[in-house]
């Protein structure tokens, strides 16, 4: 932790805490209240530590440099957002506060289920959860449902997600993120070092044209085919979800095949959801039966009607062409 309570309740910054060389007295973590020291080593960044491995809801023992050192150079560059503060309604201390934005920065695995409550928390309480994920959790290729779970979504500009750079002191931004049945996840990249412009002005700059996408959608009915024949579970759990509809991967429509920017929550899953399209004939109906599918959403922060809507939409578009 960058912050630790005095005797008197003052917030102690650790790192300013070697030239306050008049206070002497004890020290406390903000959140757990038992005592911590402070911590000036040659690797890891100043900060306070506890003094027993005892469980403290806010912090975790052996916070990383990665962790410590995305904390400090974002507050740094930030200039008035408070380090660490605790929020009592919600029971829960953002790395940092600015507003009524939560900043958080996620650098080793966490339960996807602890992250849905955490940032469904906010939302309810009026906060605007701004999630930077480390080097653990930035996407290649592929994204896990956490990583999915982590990003923001913008009719105009489309899926985006924000990662923390120790090392480079960079934020990054991955935008016009989109899924090819071939290449996996593809993306642009946007980075901003402390000077580039104010933190705050970051969320204005996703500018740029999406990624050309090389889509055949022959190729992409033979993968799935190929998916089948290498006994892959998801390929052949989809297909016994279309065997109870009636229909198998080899009868769907070619528009079925087609791309589109929501394959980033469903990938393959979304032939699916285009077939249920032809088995109803109004959006309730749609909803009902695309049920069948058993996708939770584990998104906060994106609404699953606006997407749902968006792809009832693009099926009748397709359709229509």
């Amino acid at each position: 932790m960058l912050i630790a309570n005095s005797s008197s309740g003052a917030r102690i910054d650790a790192r300013t805490f070697k030239q306050e060389k008049n206070y002497a007295g004890p020290l406390f973590c903000p959140s757990c209240h038992e005592p911590v020291f402070y911590k000036h080593g040659k690797v890891n960044i100043s900060h306070f530590a506890h003094f027993s491995q005892a469980a403290c809801a806010s912090f975790s023992e052996g916070e990383t440099y990665e962790h410590l050192s995305c904390k400090d150079f974002i507050a740094s560059w930030l200039q008035g957002g408070q380090l660490e503060a605790y929020l009592p309604k919600l029971q829960q201390r953002p790395d940092i506060l600015y507003k009524n934005m939560a900043i958080e920065v996620q650098c080793s695995m966490l339960p996807i289920e602890r992250y849905v409550e955490r940032t469904q928390n906010y939302l309810a309480h009026g906060y605007f959860p701004w999630w930077l994920f480390g080097k653990k959790l930035s996407p290649k290729n592929k994204f896990t449902n956490l990583q999915k779970a982590g990003t923001y979504y913008h009719q105009k500009y489309g899926f985006y997600l924000w990662l923390s750079k120790a090392d480079e002191k960079e934020i990054w931004l991955l935008y016009h993120i989109r899924w090819h049945y071939r290449w996996g996840f593809f993306y642009r990249i946007k980075k901003w070092q402390p000077g580039d412009l104010p933190l705050t002005k970051l969320f204005t700059l996703i500018a740029d044209k999406p990624l050309p996408v090389m889509w055949d959608t022959k190729q992409y009915r033979f993968f799935i085919y190929k998916k089948l024949a290498q006994k892959q579970l998801k390929a052949i759990r989809l297909q016994e979800k279309l065997y109870l509809m009636g229909t198998t991967f080899q009868d769907l429509p070619d528009w079925c095949y087609k791309p589109s920017l929501y394959q980033f929550f469903f990938e393959d899953e979304l032939l699916f959801l285009r077939f249920c399209y032809l088995k109803t004939n109004s959006f309730s109906q749609w909803l009902q039966k695309i049920k069948l599918l058993a996708h939770p959403w584990l998104y906060p922060l994106v609404s699953q009607k606006e997407i749902l809507q968006a792809i009832y939409v693009e099926c009748q578009e397709l359709v229509r062409n």
